[in-house]
């Protein structure tokens, strides 16, 4: 029988019990926290394994065995991969412009062109190619089809490279990157892919930069800012500069400029001067090879961020400006005499010298409203007033100023400042319209050494002859004079003194006639005139869609531009070069 434990139990009067058990000890929740846990065991050493058993000598040389025979297999596929892309290229050797300009010996084409050659180890790279019986300058077309073939085979020669599929990965090409596909023509020479030149002087320059006056373009403002920016870019790259005026529809570069700086070198053989890619050696620049040259990239190398973002590529136009522009002797000293006559005559009436520019012609403006029409000559006459104003000397407590651009009654003396003016247009001077616009100033001719002439001027001093003689029935055609009423059209331009075709569609050989090339460089001289007495004044209002604008801007300097005496009523723009 089980033994009966002595226990109480007791029911209070409430629903709830209680158990209390006397044989056995209460311990609290408390109590039990406190207790002392028993000693850890010591750690015993773990037991050896097949699989933590120390690893024999024999292992290690089968590890080193296999990354042997894993080295010797990758070098046997890459050799394999390499003889694959040398012979996937030499599957298609012909890249170029013609089925026969892939060449790696003697035979080289008879015109100007881009070509892939090889050496003795079969690696492709492009050259360009001109027989040295070529004519330099080349024609026009000749440069642009050197530049886009050699835009051609530059692409396809890095696609089918080995790392080729690796191109869309690379990072954007900056201007002064180097195309490894290309081989300057003195290389290739020198290596025997082209023929060697022969009677190349011993001081020829290291590298150049030859600018091409092309006939292609009639605009000489443009002409201007592509040679001093070629002429500045050359400067900075350490290359020599050369002109080459041969095709210049104006005639001689001499006829208005002193001669460039000497370089100090001999000019490179003609068929070492190439347009395309810009790190050849001796390059050719001119109108038509502009977009390679001074393209988007160019733009990005020398463009920055922010209000001042024209200033990298002002600065090297600024360069070629104060080196190049400088005028024959006899227009020099006109200048010279004119802008101090002028500055003593602004100072004796308390002003400033401001100059307009108005262009018309073929040009026409930027701004939408008028891109088929001129701009009102209200726009000039507003701005140069208010320039006028702007430019006005501290003056005395006591003085009245005036508050509105328009009002200078209080300044009786001041409206006799030299307010000039310089246009393709010589009626424009005696307009109603513009002296309404600049009342209560008066222009006046910016220069009067050479005019354009009108129709009417030319009538008086050549009177029209009776086209049919007297009792005669047969009637004899004359010419009748034409002006420059309306501006300046290349048309009117090419046709000067000339009946035959002369224009930029005519022979490149083709000879113009004295008489043409006389008026030609009148008319050219007149334009610089004009530009070199606007660039010595105070400020200067013109439209930017103008190239002369653009060339007075570089003229005045930065510091005149930034702080708002360089005056575009065109658009809204700001400076740039094109």
């Amino acid at each position: 029988m089980r033994d009966r434990r002595n226990t109480s139990l007791s029911v209070s009067s409430t629903s709830s019990s209680t158990i209390t058990t006397t044989s056995e000890p209460l311990v609290t929740l408390q109590e039990k926290r406190c207790e002392i846990a028993p000693p850890l065991s010591p750690t015993l050493p773990s037991p050896v394994t097949k699989e933590n058993r120390a690893r024999s000598s024999r292992y290690t040389r089968s590890m080193v065995l296999r990354f042997l025979l894993s080295a010797c297999l990758l070098v046997l596929v890459c050799r394999t991969l390499g003889a694959w892309f040398m012979l996937r290229r030499d599957s298609t050797p012909n890249i170029g412009s013609s089925s026969d300009d892939s060449t790696s010996g003697p035979d080289l084409p008879d015109h100007a062109t881009a070509l892939a050659v090889s050496d003795a180890f079969g690696t492709f790279t492009w050259t360009v190619s001109i027989p040295y019986n070529a004519t330099f300058p080349l024609k026009s077309k000749q440069y642009t089809d050197l530049c886009e073939e050699g835009e051609l085979l530059q692409k396809k020669l890095r696609q089918d490279s080995r790392l080729g599929p690796l191109t869309g990965i690379r990072r954007k090409p900056s201007y002064y990157t180097v195309d490894k596909t290309f081989l300057d023509v003195g290389e290739a020479e020198a290596s025997g892919i082209l023929p060697p030149a022969s009677d190349i002087p011993n001081d020829v320059c290291t590298s150049s930069l030859t600018f091409l006056l092309e006939t292609e373009d009639a605009s000489l403002g443009k002409s201007l800012l592509m040679l001093w920016l070629s002429y500045g870019l050359a400067k900075k790259e350490g290359r020599s500069f050369f002109v080459d005026d041969t095709r210049w529809p104006y005639g001689s570069y001499a006829s208005f400029f002193m001669p460039i700086p000497d370089q100090h070198c001999s000019l490179p053989p003609s068929h070492h001067r190439v347009p395309f890619p810009h790190q050849a050696k001796h390059l050719v620049v001119s109108t038509v090879t502009a977009p390679w040259t001074f393209g988007a990239l160019f733009d990005r190398e020398f463009s920055a961020t922010g209000h001042d973002h024209h200033k990298g590529i002002y600065d090297l136009v600024r360069i070629g400006y104060e080196d190049l522009f400088h005028l024959t002797d006899s227009d020099d000293a006109y200048v010279n005499t004119r802008t101090t006559s002028l500055g003593h005559d602004a100072a004796a009436h308390g002003g400033s010298v401001v100059g307009m520019h108005i262009r018309r012609g073929d040009l026409h403006p930027l701004e939408y409203q008028y891109s088929r029409d001129y701009l009102p000559h209200s726009r000039y006459g507003d701005a140069a007033k208010t320039l006028l104003r702007e430019l006005l000397p501290p003056r005395g407590h006591d003085s009245v100023v005036p508050n509105k651009p328009e009002d200078f009654s209080s300044l009786l003396s001041f409206i006799n400042s030299p307010l000039l003016l310089a246009s393709d247009d010589p009626d424009i001077i005696s307009s109603p319209e513009l002296s309404s616009a600049l009342s209560p100033f008066t222009a006046q001719k910016a220069q009067e050494r050479i005019q354009l002439a009108t129709k009417a001027t030319l009538d008086l001093t050549t009177p029209k002859q009776s086209l049919r003689e007297p009792g005669s029935a047969y009637m004899k055609h004359i010419d009748e004079n034409s002006g420059w009423e309306g501006g300046f059209y290349p048309a009117l331009f090419y046709s000067i003194g000339s009946l035959d075709k002369s224009g930029p569609d005519a022979e490149p050989d083709s000879v113009i006639p004295e008489q043409a090339l006389r008026m030609r460089e009148l008319l050219g001289r007149a334009y610089l005139l004009d530009l070199a007495v606007l660039g010595q004044s105070d400020g200067v209002v013109c439209a930017v869609s103008s190239a002369g604008c653009r060339v007075l801007g570089v003229m005045l300097g930065w510091e005149k531009v930034v702080v708002g005496r360089w005056v575009n009523v065109d658009d809204r723009r700001g400076w740039g070069w094109r």
